[in-house]
């Protein structure tokens, strides 16, 4: 009896074990095959046909030449989304000489393309990609190139021993889209063998732990864009090439050990106003004589931190800049001019320009100027906070002529909430050389002050009051704001100067 039941038992496992809810023949003449992952959503994933190690697709016909991997796939009259590829998908394939993914996949599962030898040449992460499991790409000796567009990669290989391009012999070059924010943890680990250049992402905000640790061969200059808050532990450990270091003017933290070891780190960039605060040895190994330039104005702050205080050839950035940013609550509510970099000590002028159907009413603190002179001390971003244009009462359009550059240009204005502006619908001005003046008369009203601003927000000239007359001739052709104020409002009018007409 106990002999029978051996030979049952054997039976059972030498049958076939499917691993799929259905499969779609392709033109290439094999067959891609689907388990259903979200019923509510249509939606599948692209698996293996039978459960194995390393090869998965033993007794089936395998993907040859370029793998196109559907967006959607029909079966039984219903169409899916494909939106994964399946843990150990292609596992083995080694005729698969390229792969398209579709936008649709968000998910790569772990060993999906493993020793895909065949595999060569550039290998696309695409803008969707959230997660790359364990070794996906382990051992796929062709590829010589990944260009990496995921914008919010959440996990990718997951450890030392398990990155999803590891042994990747040829790998020799990374690029990076413009929109990716995140850099998962152990992403590139251990690729000594890439020799590209450092051209990291413009909008990165998160670098991961290990992302770039033990990448040898990488040499030159290292930028982190300005998004970037922190540097993660051992992000670039012993990225033995690093030449130069330059550390954004926002950033507030570098973890443990972050570029450990780049022993060839001769020059360190820091733009923070404050020191990012160091958690743990952040540069240990690095020599001491390199040099550190850091804002003239925070060159003792730097001599009084914690590690910092270590690198001894510290320099000041010159000229002494500082970055003013400033922007709209609403884009669709105006634009505000005159940001930009400045010398410390300096002013700068900010202009908040209203568009159509929106009134200027204060900035992110409170404060009601406009256009506002601020001193330059520190990076900072202006917020200017418009409103919905509220009308309480319509004035009758102004009779007296108004001259922008010798155009004729009739505007009514109307009152909100005790601020006045210009209707919508003024022309570009043509330049009239028999006009070479801006005559402001405002129905009869004294003007108390007439002041001309330049598309940057800088005032470039002011008129006489009681007069409010602006002589252009001696300004070069562009967009100004006439900013005119009487007893009773203020007013702006945004027109365009041709000085060649």
């Amino acid at each position: 009896m106990k002999r029978i039941v051996a030979i049952l038992l054997f039976a059972i496992v030498a049958l076939p074990a499917w691993a799929f809810d259905f499969e779609v023949h392709q033109p290439a003449g094999y067959s891609l095959y689907f388990n259903f992952v979200d019923d509510e959503d249509n939606a599948v994933e692209v698996t293996c046909p039978t459960p194995g190690a390393n090869y998965s697709w033993q007794g089936h016909r395998a993907p040859s030449g370029i793998l196109e991997i559907p967006a959607q796939v029909e079966y039984k009259g219903t169409r899916y989304k494909v939106v994964a590829i399946g843990e150990r998908a292609f596992s083995g394939c080694a005729d698969i000489s390229g792969v398209n993914i579709p936008t649709t996949v968000t998910d790569i599962g772990s060993y999906a393309f493993y020793q895909c030898t065949g595999l060569r040449g550039i290998v696309t992460i695409g803008e969707n990609i959230i997660s790359i499991g364990r070794s996906a790409f382990y051992g796929c000796s062709g590829i010589t190139k990944v260009q990496f567009n995921a914008i919010g990669c959440e996990t990718m290989g997951g450890s030392k021993s398990t990155t999803a391009f590891g042994n990747c012999r040829s790998l020799t070059s990374i690029a990076f889209g413009p929109s990716v924010k995140v850099i998962p943890d152990y992403a590139f680990y251990g690729m000594d063998l890439l020799v590209c250049e450092w051209q990291m992402p413009r909008d990165l905000e998160y670098v991961g732990e290990y992302a770039f640790a033990y990448c040898y061969s990488i040499y030159g200059k290292l930028t982190l864009p300005d998004g970037v808050r922190k540097v993660s532990s051992y992000a670039f450990a012993q990225c033995h090439s690093l030449l130069q270091l330059e550390l954004p003017s926002r950033l507030s933290r570098i973890d443990n050990r972050a570029f450990y070891q780049c022993i060839h780190l001769k020059e360190i960039t820091a733009l923070a106003m404050t020191p990012p605060m160091l958690d743990g040895e952040v540069f240990g190994g690095v020599k001491r004589s390199a040099t550190l330039n850091v804002p003239c104005i925070s060159v003792d702050r730097y001599a009084q931190a914690e590690e910092w205080m270590t690198f001894l050839n510290r320099r000041a950035i010159e000229p002494c800049k500082l970055d003013i940013y400033a922007k709209v609550s609403d884009p669709k509510s105006g634009i505000v001019l005159g940001a930009g970099s400045y010398k410390i000590g300096s002013t700068a002028t900010l202009t908040a320009v209203c568009r159509s159907g929106y009134a200027f009413k204060c900035w992110q603190d409170g404060n009601k100027d406009n256009p506002r002179t601020v001193t330059v001390d520190d990076t900072i971003t202006y917020v200017a906070n418009m409103q919905k244009a509220e009308v309480i009462r319509e004035v009758e359009y102004i009779h007296d002529t108004t001259y922008m550059d010798g155009v004729e240009v009739v505007y009514e204005y109307f009152e909100i909430n005790d601020w006045a502006e210009p209707l919508a619908g003024q022309k570009e001005i043509v330049y009239n050389k028999q006009r070479r003046r801006i005559e402001v008369p405002i129905d009869k009203k004294d003007i108390l002050s007439v002041a001309l601003y330049n598309d940057a927000g800088q005032c470039v000239a002011t008129g006489k009051p009681r007069r409010g007359h602006i002589n252009m001739r001696r300004f070069p052709t562009g967009y100004y704001i006439v900013r005119i104020s009487t007893p009773d409002d203020e007013q702006m009018l945004r027109f365009f100067h041709n000085k060649n007409k």
